[in-house]
């Protein structure tokens, strides 16, 4: 009897051992693949920790390797794109391209949600309800609500925006991580879309662009006779923004190697790019996880209107040249040397994503066609 007990204890031993064994492999192969398991549901911690995903992150060691709120609320680009159940979000980057964008799908009677919708001046933004309508006769359609700032972002989650289905595209700027996580949920996942342009050629649009543009929040006029190089090196403030928002980093925050990693990954792993210079093959790509289809009149129509010979793009503004190798655009490059690097790595993305995004253009062309 005590011979068996022992056998008894050993086989128990060998099978816990084996579970073990179990379980860390699949907590490995969950981290290496990206499975939503490896990563604890956002749900389980405390507001103010997802409120800044900074603070989450404080210790380098243990940073994962998605940011997390992407992570359980975006859909990875792996998964084949469904219109109907799924609302995509923009990420507005100032001076990449977004204004000419949002364009072209106000043309195409999509229905956004953006700021628009929710201005004093069209009677909307006190609404209880979530209605879309078309200001004056323009021809766009907006959801009364606006996402670009936090108390109109927390007002469109108790509406229930994405739940509702009622918006084609939301768009958001600088609250990016904010606007997913309150937006979205596990069981309302969505897709995001971007137009990224070189660091530094976006910033030295915005320098002149916010010396006359008087509609914009943004703008300055102090800077209007000012020397970019002195402005540059004395003024900019908006340095490797991409990977500080992308790795959950405050504006002044010191940008490190591992939040580069993180946003280079999450990139892979949870956006649709574009590339400014490539507006057209984006907006088809986009057009793929929107559900729009492009052999349709108006589309079409939409499309030559903004892609025809000599269209002027929208927002453009016309400013001196900054030689590359001039004092002012080194300055820039240098305070931007992450963002620069995460850019080298979209366009990497851009090329490399044409395939799938191809494949499932065509699966869902055999669709339509069979309905």
């Amino acid at each position: 009897q005590q011979s068996t007990a022992h056998f008894t204890i050993a086989m128990a031993n060998r099978w816990t051992t084996a579970a073990a064994v179990v379980v860390i492999g699949f907590c490995l192969i969950a981290s290496i693949y990206d499975l939503p398991s490896a990563q604890p549901s956002s749900e389980k911690q405390s507001p103010q920790l997802r409120r800044s995903l900074s603070l989450s992150w404080s210790n380098h060691d243990n940073r994962p390797a998605v940011n997390p709120v992407l992570r359980n609320h975006i859909k990875p680009l792996t998964a084949e794109p469904n219109p109907d159940k799924e609302t995509v979000l923009f990420w507005h980057i100032p001076k990449s391209g977004g204004t000419t964008l949002k364009s072209i799908y106000k043309c195409m009677r999509q229905t956004l949600a953006v700021r628009v919708g929710a201005d004093p001046r069209y009677g909307h933004q006190n609404d209880k309800e979530l209605i879309a309508f078309e200001p004056g006769r323009t021809g766009a359609l907006f959801v009364n609500v606006d996402t670009l700032t936090p108390s109109g972002i927390l007002r469109a989650e108790k509406l229930g925006l994405v739940p509702s289905g009622l918006a084609d595209m939301i768009v958001t700027t600088n609250g990016l991580n904010f606007a997913i996580e309150h937006l979205y949920d596990n069981t309302h996942r969505g897709r995001v879309l971007a137009l990224f342009r070189h660091p530094v050629d976006r910033l030295i649009s915005y320098f002149y662009y916010t010396q006359v543009a008087t509609w914009e929040r943004s703008y300055h006029p102090q800077w209007k006779d000012m020397d970019i190089q002195y402005w540059a090196e004395n003024l900019n403030r908006d340095n490797n923004q991409m990977v500080k928002t992308l790795a959950g980093r405050g504006k002044d925050d010191v940008v490190t190697e591992a939040d580069l990693s993180i946003a280079v990954r999450t990139i892979k792993l949870r956006f649709i790019v574009g590339l400014m210079n490539e507006m057209e093959e984006s907006v088809h790509r986009f057009n793929v996880f929107m559900g729009i289809d492009e052999s349709e009149e108006s589309i079409r129509v939409c499309m030559d209107q903004y892609f025809g010979h000599g269209v002027k793009k929208e927002n453009s503004n016309s400013h001196p040249k900054v030689q590359e190798g001039s004092t002012a655009w080194q300055v820039l490059a240098r305070d931007n040397a992450f963002d620069i690097r995460l850019y080298e790595s979209i366009v990497q993305q851009f090329d490399e994503q044409k395939e799938i995004i191809s494949s499932y253009a065509k699966s869902m062309a055999v669709r339509n066609g069979l309905e």
